[in-house]
């Protein structure tokens, strides 16, 4: 009965409960008010601070009911100290001197000052600042500010928006916006009542060259946790001068240089040291941890993408460089992080920040490409924090955002998310997204994906949930994710797929019990959420209020752990902005909502207030939930972290609620807590790879041979081995008894060389299955990426110069060719084999895909626009069954969004040129000339277009048969048939008018078959015309032309090629004038065909053609021994070099263009060049004055640092060891790379011949070409410093301006030029603006030389400059079209001043006639030229009336009255004339005067005439033995056949060529050109850039009639 009675009255107590249980709803309370806000809670306490407008308010009972801050009425924005959470906030100021402060949770509020004289520097200056707390010193503060300084017309509330903004922008990028701000720190000692600034100066150069400098600091001391040793007051700083230009978006190198130091103060900031290990270096960024301080410097002043290199200083004294698995150079240094062992988790930057080419003044080009978008990769430290690596699941070349999450109290846990976008910036109405997301619980070692454990909704999910491997969860993001303070309950967005697509659309809410190991479904939708009572209360709000079919909102609450929840209906509609917990530590039962109010529109989506804002603020009280019970222990479950496995030594283990309890923890206030758990017995979890190893695929720690030499361990190695521990255990791991780790024999011979003692240089290897096809860098200073292009059809990226190689993803599509943008630096293209057109704008760092139009790829060459980004041409066949089909045929297809859709624009198009874009002056920017096939006669003809073959009336027939077309610098040359298998050349510099290429008269007998344009870098263009073509036989005339292409001159004949149109000519990049070139000296012997062997010899010449000679061999070989041919003279004896015709790689120059003088070439010394396996390898640093042998046979070689260091391999051997040089070639050191002979096939780097490393590619021998293995080998710690680059200060630079004319005081282009050469060998020279290394020393007075013919004009066998015959002249007036400046111009005269001329004075030829008014500048030209009336009347009038009186005085008294003009000549001295006083005598003297010195000349003049003449009769009658008439011109026995010593030593009478200009013998001026007048960098040639193809070409380029 008892036992009824007991057991009915708990039935009803446990049914009134749960009845008031599901009946319990929160104490919700709203208030409104408008405009933006943000909210923060103190921590421990249920006062909150809201910062809405200008105003703070704040709430002492946790939202329900504000109050404003009283005197506070001007805040920008306020924050709660994150060191002092429970007592301490801040709130800026919108006037920047002023900031508030609390630290009695805002009863009481201090003003915050600091004292102007500290910061301004005499001008007007206005800061804004931010506060930092000292860790254990709470008045102590440090104050980073942001100082603006202004004029009295500037407004200074806009310096403080700027000052504000720049706090929330990238610090680096708002400082380069704006040069009058800085930013400065101070230091206060006494909670703020007074500042004192920390100043460290910098004075590395002028303070003029100073754009602007910034400074960083830091307390020593991260946390109370910290395990820094140094005093309370010890502070780091860093301050970073930058001097120069400032940076632009177009330059990737910018022009500034970059001066720092890394200082620390125990002081206050009294007095500085600087750290002595990082002396010298660039620091760009340094961290204090609790556990380590980090530091990264920059490797390159004049870079700001260099490398980098990072720091570790466990001690906090001494530092040890990280090793990094890549070259390190963006990186997001605010996101590096350190766990509870010291590791360090580092995000880094694989794109350029910048969003877009402001040099880019297109419309459409200014669309955002994918990259402007953060592109990362995730790299993670050991324990030790000296050695990176990557994650490596999370590697991909897709655009993808990637993020590693961990949670303070899930210990060991990574979250590892990525999102990739391999379409994005396609056009569509949706893009693909790909999500990736795993989990470790052992610290990153091990990833798995997320399982989904929901049995009652597997019918929900497209893919099999029993599968993880293929059907997991897939976070859509986890920024802004809250840090889970609870024991293992979390919940997030995101998709379940197979990670291989998604959408925005499908993402919903999941949770997860267990740490994040398993998930399941809790809303359809995706939601905000928070937590409280340590995750036994749950709030989760639907972002968007109709996402469950209800267009009122609501918030959703669970108190089961997410098993069930319950619907609270808002009476408001708003767009939830912001939900937290109003205790930070996550235990209390008070949520805060904050909503933007929305006016539903009736219709499935709403819309913003027409009104103004109205914001609600919900307070979420959950205190009486369960009737306010308290759990107790039986309400408990004990829950692991990693599912009870050791982490890091231990088990930690949370005392939890069971899901079902009814009751909450109600421990306000308390932190959550676990229980700790040693781990007995140590296990691998708690030991990670050794310095020196590295983990292979199935995780077993191996030896890293790199790793090996950088730590030095094989100094102590006995027979070539070392005895070392694979594992070492990992620091801060609490496990109690250590594993036995068995050491391993690890053998040393490719280690601590004798060549190599300081492990300076490092070598990397990667193997690829088949050999490389090709292989090309992206020429940009950023960083060396590179595309490789296997036999297999696959593409392999690489971003640090081959060091690490990752393959594209092409969804195993083959890849047939790689394109590259030769305007645009970044930008490439992958051609499928099935019409995928894979492209990147960013170095390769990401691909997106388009389709190519559904033709069949012709595999012609691409046309790029040259200053519209987005803008190409491609070719398809149309109607191509088959390639031998009747209909089909070629179609030209243009694109102006970067290839996401294609138009057809011109029906057969076979060769396309942007000829508009590329001109100098064209007469239509849009203008296009394209090469149509007629498929019925297989003809050619030339077209032009202005409008892309829109419309007839804008298309124009230029040639109606050609036989190709080809454009070198500012020319396009044109190749018409003529007669019987010739051809005619035509060129053009405006796309307009053409003119033929006269050649030479001696040419006119020789069949104009096929010739090769060789470049025109120097204004003028050079060819070489066939004149044998004989099978093993060609060579033919070198040519050169005026600078506008009508005329050309000979240079030399029988200049070697060969049957693919190469010829051996080579101009030396970077220099003026100096060409080296092979001739064949038996001409007669291989034109007969009596003999197939040419013999050759070398040739070079210094002022650009004029003058060849032999090259001078060295005195001795490299074995210091004279050659057997010294002594006989050039003829026999000279050095001859292997050239262009040869090359298995065009690319390989004898130069580079940032080497300035150095040349490498393979040949011998003798008269004739012998085979190249008999000849050993030269070098010359005087631009090939002399020269020297490095060794005997022939190698391969590449420059790096500007030719601060040299490399050789042998060429076409097996081989392991290369050759360097660091002292420009005066001592080559030998280096074992490999660790066994390979066949070398190349040595390349970078296309400007500026980085350190070097790729070295190897080939084994097979069938198929077998394996290739690359190795990348880097110099860059060879050199112990940078090489200081101060032209204003040459006393205290590193290099010096040297010439390199073998013709001391020889004028070549009007001046005389020097360059800059680094002087010293320890120093790298790296980006330092050597743009500015070429100098003019003297401008020459002007020569002959410096003139050619005018446009259209022609030079004649007499040596004159004559107009072609049916042309015009240019019309004068152009020059006003050309320069807006210009207000007049003059006649042409048929000579002009070549353009690279800078002579001064001396020969004008050019602008002889009267100058005339350019249209519309009449006055102008008048204002110039004409005399005002006042200076005429003094200078012309006044003096011509006053003698004009005086001669009529003397007229009328001395002539007139003594009869006339009449007596004139019957006058005698002594005659009787009138003279009546002193005037008159005086008139009269000064007429007898004036008679008799008129008489005496005239008489000797004739008496001299007549002797002349005679005398010249009688010895003309004397040698010719004939009479007759005689005469002479001026021009007889000065002109030579051919013109090129024309006027030598008679430039003063051709000083006056007005006085010529009737005669027919006009001058003529040989064409005289080279280089720009600065020194570019080397240009790498693409292998499509050369070659006999009828397409455009730099160099080397030919056609064939």
């Amino acid at each position: 009965m008892l036992l009824s009675q007991w057991l009915l009255t708990t039935c009803i107590l446990i049914s009134s409960y749960v009845h008031a249980a599901d009946q319990f709803k929160p104490k919700v309370v709203r208030t409104e008010s408008t405009g933006w806000f943000n909210i923060y809670p103190f921590d421990d306490s249920k006062v909150i601070l809201k910062n809405e407008d200008t105003f703070l308010s704040i709430s002492d009972n946790n939202g329900e009911t504000w109050r404003p801050i009283e005197g506070i009425n001007d805040v920008r924005w306020s924050w709660i100290d994150k060191l002092y959470p429970k007592t301490r906030a801040f709130a800026n100021s919108k006037v920047g001197n002023k900031i508030y402060m609390t630290d009695d949770q805002g009863k009481t509020w201090t003003t915050v000052k600091i004292n102007e004289k500290e910061y301004s520097n005499g001008s007007k200056s206005e800061l804004s600042c931010n506060l930092i707390s000292h860790p254990t010193k709470p008045e102590i503060l440090l104050a980073e500010c942001y100082v603006c300084d202004y004029d009295e017309e500037q407004s200074n509330g806009s310096i403080t928006k700027r000052a504000v903004s720049s706090l929330f922008d990238n610090f680096l990028n708002s400082i380069m916006r704006d040069p009058t701000c800085r930013n400065e720190v101070f230091i206060s000692t006494n909670s703020g009542k007074d500042f004192t600034k920390l100043n460290i100066d910098l004075k590395e150069r002028e303070e003029s060259n100073l754009l602007y400098s910034t400074l960083n600091c830091q307390f020593a001391i991260a946390s109370k946790q910290s395990k820094n040793t140094e005093t309370d007051s010890t502070i780091y700083c860093t301050r970073k001068h930058f001097y120069g230009q400032k940076f632009n978006d177009k330059n990737e190198a910018d022009k500034t240089y970059l001066v720092s130091s890394f200082v620390k103060t125990s002081n206050w900031g009294k007095t500085f040291e600087e750290l002595p290990e990082l002396k010298g270096y660039l620091v760009n960024y340094f961290e204090a941890f609790d556990s380590q301080l980090l530091v990264i410097t920059q490797d390159d002043a004049y870079n700001r993408h260099s490398t980098q290199k990072v720091w570790i200083s466990k001690d906090f004294k001494t530092f040890k460089e990280a090793h990094m698995p890549t070259q390190l150079r963006f990186m997001i240094n605010g996101l590096i992080s350190e766990d509870s062992v010291g590791r360090l988790t580092m995000p880094i930057l694989r794109t350029n920040p910048d969003k877009k080419d402001s040099s880019d003044k297109n419309e459409d080009n200014k669309k955002m490409h994918h990259t402007d978008s953060v592109v990362s990769d995730i790299l993670i430290s050991d324990s030790r924090g000296t050695k990176f690596t990557f994650i490596e699941w999370m590697n991909s070349n897709d655009v993808t955002y990637r993020q590693i999450s961990s949670f303070k109290y899930l210990k060991g846990t990574l979250f590892g998310h990525t999102q990739e976008y391999p379409n994005l910036g396609n056009k569509g109405p949706s893009f693909e997204m790909i999500l990736r997301s795993k989990v470790s619980v052992d610290n990153g070692n091990t990833w798995s994906n997320l399982k989904i454990v929901d049995p009652e909704n597997k019918s929900k999910y497209s893919c099999n949930i029993d599968i993880p491997e293929s059907c997991s969860l897939n976070i859509m993001s986890m920024f802004g994710t809250p840090d889970f303070i609870t024991p293992g309950i979390m919940m997030v967005n995101g998709a379940v797929s197979d990670g291989h697509h998604a959408s925005w659309n499908e993402t919903k809410t999941f949770i997860s019990r267990d740490g994040g190991v398993s998930w399941k479904l809790a809303f359809e939708f995706q939601t905000a959420t928070a937590f409280g009572d340590h995750g036994n209360v749950i709030v989760a709000v639907p972002y968007d209020p109709e996402s469950d079919d209800d267009p009122q909102s609501e918030f959703y609450y669970s108190l089961d752990q997410g098993t069930t929840w319950t619907e609270y209906q808002l009476e408001k509609t708003i767009l939830p902005m912001q939900l937290i917990s109003t205790t930070p530590d996550g235990s209390g039962l008070t949520f805060i909502l904050n909503g933007l109010s929305m006016d539903s529109t009736g219709g499935s989506r709403w819309r913003w207030n027409d009104k103004k804002e109205t914001n609600f603020v919900y307070s979420i009280d959950f205190s009486d939930a369960f009737e306010e019970k308290a759990c107790v222990d039986s309400d408990l479950e004990k829950w692991y972290v990693a599912g009870g496995n050791c982490i890091n030594g231990a088990k930690y283990r949370f005392d939890r609620r069971r899901a079902d309890s009814k009751c909450l923890m109600r421990k306000i206030y308390d932190d959550l807590a676990y229980t700790e758990e040693i781990c007995e017995k140590c296990s691998d979890d708690d030991y990670e790879c050794s310095y020196e190893f590295v983990k292979d695929s199935s995780g077993k720690c191996v030896a890293d041979f790199e790793l090996l030499s950088l730590s030095g361990s094989c100094a102590k190695a006995k027979n070539g081995k070392i005895s070392l521990k694979p594992k070492q255990r990992i620091v801060n791991t609490l496990c109690k008894v250590d594993m036995k780790i068995e050491d391993v024999l690890v053998p040393c011979t490719e280690v601590d060389s004798p060549e190599n003692p300081d492990n300076i240089i490092t070598v990397s290897e990667n193997k690829f299955d088949s050999a490389l096809l090709t292989y090309k860098y992206f020429d940009t200073a950023s960083d060396e990426s590179l595309l490789m292009m296997t036999l297999d059809n696959e593409v392999y990226v690489s971003h640090d110069g081959g060091k690490n190689i990752k393959k594209v993803n092409t969804n195993r599509e083959k890849i047939v060719e790689i394109v590259f943008n030769p305007f645009y630096s970044k930008d490439a293209y992958l051609f499928g084999r099935d019409g995928g057109l894979y492209i990147t704008h960013d170095r390769g760092q990401t691909f997106t895909k388009s389709q190519l139009p559904e033709t069949r790829q012709l595999g012609l060459k691409l046309e790029f626009h040259a200053t519209k980004q987005n803008t190409f041409i491609y070719y398809g066949g149309k109607d191509c069954d088959s390639m031998f089909s009747e209909k089909c045929h070629a179609v030209a297809y243009i694109t102006t969004d970067g290839g996401e859709t294609f138009s057809e624009m011109l029906n057969n198009g076979i060769h396309c040129k942007f000829s508009g874009s590329t001109f100098k002056d064209p007469y239509n920017e849009d203008q296009i000339i394209c090469q149509i096939l007629d498929s019925s006669n297989g003809k050619k003809k030339l077209v032009s277009s202005t409008n892309f073959f829109k419309s007839d009336s804008q298309t124009e027939t230029l040639f109606e048969e050609v036989i190709g077309f080809m454009s070198t610098g500012e020319f396009l040359v044109v190749a018409l048939p003529h007669g019987d298998d010739e051809l005619r050349a035509y060129a053009t510099l405006d796309g307009k008018e053409f003119a033929e290429a006269n050649l030479p008269k001696d040419l006119s007998d020789i069949k104009q078959e096929s010739f090769t344009i060789l470049g025109s870098e120097s204004g003028s263009i050079f060819m070489h015309l066939a004149t044998s073509q004989n099978i093993q036989g060609e060579f033919g005339r070198l040519l050169k032309s005026n600078s506008n292409g009508t005329s050309f001159v000979s240079l030399e004949s029988a200049v070697n090629r060969n049957s693919a149109g190469f010829v051996d000519f080579e101009k030396i990049q970077g220099l003026e004038g100096i060409v080296l070139i092979n001739v064949v000296e038996n001409t007669d012997e291989v034109e007969r065909g009596t003999t197939k062997t040419k013999k050759l010899k070398s040739k070079i010449t210094f002022n650009d053609g004029s003058d060849w000679s032999f090259i001078n061999p060295p005195l001795k070989d490299s074995n210091g021994k004279k050659y057997t041919c010294s002594g006989k003279g050039l003829k026999k004896c000279s050095l001859h070099l292997h050239g262009y015709t040869e090359r298995n790689d065009i690319r390989d120059t004898f130069s580079s263009g940032s080497a300035f003088g150095m040349l490498i070439a393979v040949g011998n010394v003798g008269e004739h060049l012998l085979p190249k396996d008999e000849c050993s390898t030269f070098m010359t640093i005087d631009g090939g004055a002399t020269w020297t042998e490095v060794r005997k046979g022939p190698f391969q070689w590449e420059y790096g640092d500007h030719g601060g260091i040299l490399v050789l391999i042998p060429d076409g051997s097996e081989s392991d060891t290369l050759l360097y040089s660091t002292d420009f070639g005066k001592t080559w050191i030998d280096y074992k790379f490999a660790g066994e002979k390979i066949q070398m096939r190349d040595i390349v780097t970078v296309p400007r011949d500026s980085a350190m490393r070097f790729l070295i590619i190897g080939q084994s021998n097979s069938i198929r070409g077998g394996t290739t293995t690359v190795f990348s080998v880097d110099f860059s710690k060879i050199f112990s410093r940078q090489c200081v680059y101060d032209l204003d200060n040459a006393s205290n630079d590193d290099f010096e301006f040297v010439s390199f004319n073998p013709v001391k005081n020889q004028c070549l282009f009007g001046h005389q030029a020097e360059y800059l050469r680094k002087i010293h060998t320890d120093c790298f020279i790296g980006s330092a603006p050597l743009e500015e290394s070429f100098r003019i020393v003297k401008n020459c007075s002007c020569t002959r030389n410096d003139f050619e013919c005018d446009y259209n004009y022609y030079k004649a066998n007499d040596g004159t400059c004559k107009l072609v015959e049916g042309l015009t002249p240019s019309d004068p007036k152009d020059i006003c079209k050309k320069n807006p400046d210009a207000y007049e111009y003059f006649k042409p005269t048929g000579y002009r001043k070549i353009p690279l001329s800078t002579c001064v004075d001396g020969l004008n030829l050019e602008g002889t006639s009267s100058p005339l008014p350019c249209p519309g500048k009449v006055e102008e030209f008048r204002k110039n030229h004409k005399i005002n009336g006042r200076s005429f009347s003094l200078l012309f009038i006044l003096p011509f009336l006053i003698l004009l009186g005086i001669a009529w005085f003397i007229y009328d008294r001395g002539i007139r009255r003594n009869g006339g003009f009449s007596r004139f000549g019957e006058i005698r001295l002594g005659d009787e004339v009138i003279e009546e006083n002193n005037v008159d005598k005086a008139v009269n003297n000064i007429v007898r005067t004036g008679l008799l010195l008129t008489s005496s000349v005239f008489s000797g003049l004739q008496l001299v005439k007549r002797f002349i003449g005679k005398s010249f009769q009688s010895l003309r009658e004397r040698v010719t033995g004939r009479r007759g008439p005689s005469y002479t011109t001026l021009f007889n026995d000065q002109f030579l056949e051919g013109a090129d010593d024309l006027l030598e030593g008679h430039d003063e009478d051709a000083n006056d060529l007005t006085s010529f200009l009737s005669n027919d013998n006009n001058f003529d001026i040989d064409t005289e050109d080279d280089g720009n007048t600065f020194a570019p960098f080397r240009e790498e040639a693409s292998e499509e850039d050369h070659g006999p193809v009828t397409g455009d070409s730099s160099n080397n380029e030919e056609v064939s009639s």
